[in-house]
């Protein structure tokens, strides 16, 4: 009596046969589109279209899916081919979003000079080059792999056709006003669209100037800014353009601009930094070929994270926060009141008597006479100078590193604000000012 099979297992290891059989002829048609893009991408000897790359980014998205389906990062033979696929995805996801830019610049309502335009569309041109100089050398390593893994030597094939491999690269989305309060006048939401600009600008700033080392600089960090400015430009897109406000102050479009350049500075340095944590090492480690040397190095990837995605946003950031205070004054507001600033200070500890609960409370005084919030840092710890329960908490932390040693403190908000609280505490508590300066970007300049 024959005794009934129970059903299969969900997973099934593939032997040898079924991996020359099935899996790399599937592989073979899965990457014969890819191939084909990659021909063309070497036979041009200037910059690509960002159709050409949006494709090969497609292409490449697809293949990775499919082998990481099969488990391929897992898998001896394999797993050298699958990371070369994930690197080719992040080095082309940085050439995309630098052409895309490039392609924009015309568009972009900019209120910088000519020499500061020339000088960054220069930069941005040398910088996809080099990356697509990275990406030529991995599209002839994978070539070169592809054969080693028994994939078949790619034949004659049908030739890149434009319209053949053109998808839609504007992606559509859902407006983002979950959180937005519908009660709010038209130019109260404008308002408050440029304030979040503002304090975003001057976070991802105070960030830049506080980096000690390069290893700060991650694809967290820059996944963090990156999602802010995001949702910046969503909000701006959604409630303010083509609007009343946006057409009386036409300064709004520039703003919107430079959120637009800093949110695709930084998907260019999410990109790199991925790469750079994730796959260069490996990617040169297990590397026989040749051709490995001409993929940009690690420090070359740190320079360029550092010199020109850090410093470009920063420099546009800032811009916009010029631009800001034209806007307000046309308003008939006083920009100080929403302007952000930063200030550090510096507390003694011979004058620790002096920094106590009775002489420093007043800061809840100064700090609650503005509409936005004024924030103190200390000890990676912040703490809102309008509330009297988080200042009592945070003076006997600071009196404790005082009773050792002088004590830096970091104040942020608006100018006025901010201005106000660091006289206080100069005049009270005999703080005096330390200079902010960038040190890790050698070229950084503060507008």
């Amino acid at each position: 009596m024959k005794t009934k099979k129970g059903p299969g297992a969900l997973v099934k290891i593939m032997d040898e046969k079924e991996i020359k059989t099935d899996f790399i002829p599937r592989l073979n048609i899965s990457t014969g589109p890819l191939f084909i893009l990659f021909e063309e991408l070497i036979r041009k000897k200037d910059i690509p279209d960002r159709e050409l790359i949006f494709s090969i980014m497609s292409e490449v998205d697809a293949i990775e899916t499919f082998l990481d389906d099969y488990g391929a990062s897992h898998n001896k033979k394999f797993f050298y081919f699958r990371e070369l696929i994930g690197s080719i995805r992040w080095i082309n996801i940085t050439i995309f979003q630098g052409l895309h830019i490039l392609a924009r610049m015309k568009s972009y309502n900019l209120d910088i000079t000519e020499q500061v335009k020339n000088r960054f569309i220069n930069d941005l041109k040398k910088t996809i080059t080099l990356y697509l100089t990275a990406l030529k050398t991995l599209t002839i390593i994978l070539q070169e792999e592809a054969l080693k893994i028994g994939l078949e030597k790619q034949k004659a094939r049908e030739k890149y056709g434009k319209k053949k491999m053109l998808i839609e690269i504007q992606k559509k989305i859902l407006p983002p006003d979950i959180e937005e309060d519908t009660v709010k006048g038209k130019e109260e939401r404008a308002i408050g669209i440029m304030i979040k600009f503002l304090e975003s600008a001057e976070m991802f700033n105070t960030f830049v100037c506080n980096v000690k080392s390069e290893e700060e600089i991650t694809e967290e960090i820059m996944e963090k800014y990156r999602s802010i400015f995001h949702q910046i430009e969503s909000l701006y897109d959604t409630f303010l353009k083509n609007t009343e406000i946006e057409y009386k102050y036409q300064d709004f479009k520039t703003i919107r601009s430079y959120v637009a350049l800093s949110l695709h500075l930084l998907e260019m340095g999410k990109a790199l930094a991925h790469f750079y944590e994730r796959h260069s090492d490996k990617v040169r480690r297990y590397s026989t070929s040749p051709y490995i040397s001409n993929l940009a190095s690690n420090v070359i990837i740190k320079e360029t994270l550092r010199e020109f995605i850090l410093n470009y946003s920063i420099y546009f950031l800032l811009a916009g926060k010029s631009t800001s205070i034209r806007i307000f004054k046309k308003m008939g507001m006083e920009a100080d009141e929403f302007i952000y600033s930063t200030k550090k200070l510096i507390l003694y500890s011979y004058r620790i008597e002096d920094f106590h609960i009775r002489p420093v409370m007043p800061v809840t005084q100064i700090a609650g006479k503005y509409k936005l919030d004024t924030y103190l840092y200390y000890n990676r710890n912040r703490y809102n100078l309008k509330s009297p329960v988080e200042l009592a908490i945070a003076i006997p932390d600071i009196r404790e590193g005082l009773s050792k040693e002088n004590v830096e403190i970091m104040i942020q908000g608006p100018r006025k604000s901010v201005n106000e609280v660091c006289e206080f505490l100069k005049e009270r508590c005999g703080a005096s000012e330390k200079d902010i300066v960038c040190s890790l970007i050698s070229s950084y300049i503060k507008i």
